[in-house]
């Protein structure tokens, strides 16, 4: 299964669940197979961030330079 690339910028995770921007979530869409796995139902809005939906698939956390 292919993993998403986020970082600090794009996401969070609370309690073990990782929530992506909209903007991340619609560059994921792109994907059938990824875009099953935006759960937009699930939000939260974050401080300086704005509105998150939940991400239920693999991804990998990178640093930003």
């Amino acid at each position: 299964m292919a993993k998403i690339r986020v970082n600090q910028s794009n996401s969070k995770v609370l309690n073990g669940r990782l929530f992506i921007t909209e903007l991340k979530a619609l560059l994921v869409s792109k994907s059938k197979v990824l875009a099953e796995l935006v759960e937009y139902g699930n939000s939260i809005v974050y401080p300086n961030i704005g509105k998150l939906v939940e991400y239920k698939g693999a991804y990998i956390r990178v640093q930003k330079t």
